[in-house]
């Protein structure tokens, strides 16, 4: 068995030595290595490590890690992961009301949401996720729609 920080270093090695453009990819690379983990640990370690997915300088979609640590940066580095998540696991978005409803590929829901969470967007109150469905909890109508409509034109 592996430590977190074993896992995570490992993590950091394989971002750096190949292009990894999904959770997906990341965990196959893992699991390559001998390590047995689930997608959940990997989203959170990614979070817990700053990496996001951004353009390499051949301009493929890649995660690479942030050094810079900044509110500014940290903001902006948990809006991406939202959007990135929502793009990578959400099939459907409509909004109902005061409700955001995702539909996601089978056993994200959870991951998804605590990116969701973690990024405090202003217009998001809570969460609550199941296996592939996440119910997004904002203050009014208008917020909510607002969410629906930017998710729903990242998925196409």
């Amino acid at each position: 068995m592996i430590s977190k920080q074993e896992r995570q270093k490992l993590i950091l090695d394989i971002i750096q030595d190949n292009i990894i453009a999904s959770q997906e990819e990341l965990l196959a690379q893992l699991i390559k290595h001998g390590v047995e983990t689930t997608q959940t640990t990997v989203s959170r370690d990614i979070r817990a490590m700053n990496i996001i997915r951004q353009k390499s300088d051949t301009g493929q979609l890649r995660y690479q890690q942030l050094n810079d640590t900044t509110k500014n940066v940290q903001n902006l580095v948990t809006t991406n992961a939202v959007d990135e998540a929502i793009k990578e696991y959400a099939s459907f978005v409509t909004h109902v009301e005061f409700l955001t409803i995702i539909k996601t590929t089978d056993g994200s829901g959870n991951s998804v949401a605590g990116i969701i969470d973690d990024a405090n967007l202003p217009e998001v109150i809570t969460t609550l996720a199941g296996f592939n469905t996440i119910y997004v909890t904002s203050k009014n109508e208008t917020d909510a729609a607002k969410l629906a409509d930017h998710w729903a034109e990242l998925i196409g």
